[in-house]
């Protein structure tokens, strides 16, 4: 009779995995990297890229779990005039206090929601508006037994100076393959009275998560994402996703509790 290896995950365990490695409510400790190359645009000549990273930082407050998530962008203009095409964004931050339900066969609904606050971080007004801007953000995710399904959503206004705001929704679903191979779709859907561009993308791509020593867990992805709707110049008519992440074991923040 065979034995079977140790350090080779069973198919529950990599399906485990990938949704703890995709879940934006997972409680560890998260470092996240991701690019999108926009090579046509909505009457633009040219093309676009953007990149976008974010820390996951989990902690507890009088027992509910808390998912602080923090978003420094770097932002091309294809529109500027004058000025840098390409620079710093508005630092994004917003907290999530999730509660969880039980669906039964491991299986759970996740809801939360919480404050938003985008930091005037813009290197230029190509970027963002020369202002503080506040808001609020939430998500509704099932994890079940195949993979992921959910949508979250953000809004931001402007809270002095010119008024504008951002609405962000975003559904996502991840489908589960074995050896840590899966399906997403997560294409951002965007409407921005600051820039004068919406965008609903659609997503269709596939990603791998590796197991590494130690609980980590590495997350690599590509997405192709067209456009089914765009408006103002310089709305992506077609980009690629790009991404890698990385989630620290749930050891590390098991004690951040307030």
């Amino acid at each position: 009779m065979s034995e079977e290896k140790p350090d080779s995950p069973t198919s529950d365990e990599s399906s485990g995995g990938n949704n703890a490695a995709n879940s934006p409510t997972e409680p560890r400790l998260t470092f996240q990297y991701w690019n999108y190359y926009a090579p046509s645009l909505h009457e633009q000549s040219g093309g676009a890229e953007n990149a976008v990273g974010r820390i996951l930082i989990p902690f507890q407050v009088d027992g509910i779990q808390q998912i602080l998530h923090i978003d420094p962008p770097v932002v091309t203009d294809p529109n500027s005039i004058s000025g840098p095409r390409t620079g710093l964004g508005d630092i994004q931050l917003y907290n999530f206090s999730l509660t969880k339900f039980d669906l039964g066969q491991s299986q759970t609904l996740t809801v939360g929601i919480g404050p938003l606050l985008a930091l005037p971080t813009a290197t230029s007004i190509n970027f963002g508006p020369d202002s503080f801007q506040g808001g609020a953000a939430g998500v509704i995710q099932a994890g079940l037994s195949w993979g992921i399904a959910g949508v979250l959503w953000s809004y931001q206004h402007t809270m002095s100076g010119v008024g504008s705001d951002l609405t962000t929704v975003q559904p996502i679903l991840y489908y589960n393959f074995q050896h840590g191979w899966y399906f997403r779709s997560d294409a951002i859907m965007k409407f921005n009275t600051y820039s004068h561009t919406n965008v609903v993308p659609v997503g269709f791509g596939f990603g791998k998560v590796f197991h590494l020593p130690g609980g980590y867990l590495l997350n690599a992805y590509v997405e192709a994402q067209p456009s089914v709707f765009r408006s103002g110049q310089g709305a992506p008519n077609f980009q690629i996703e790009t991404g890698i992440q990385i989630q620290f074991p749930t050891s590390v923040t098991s004690g951040w509790k307030f």
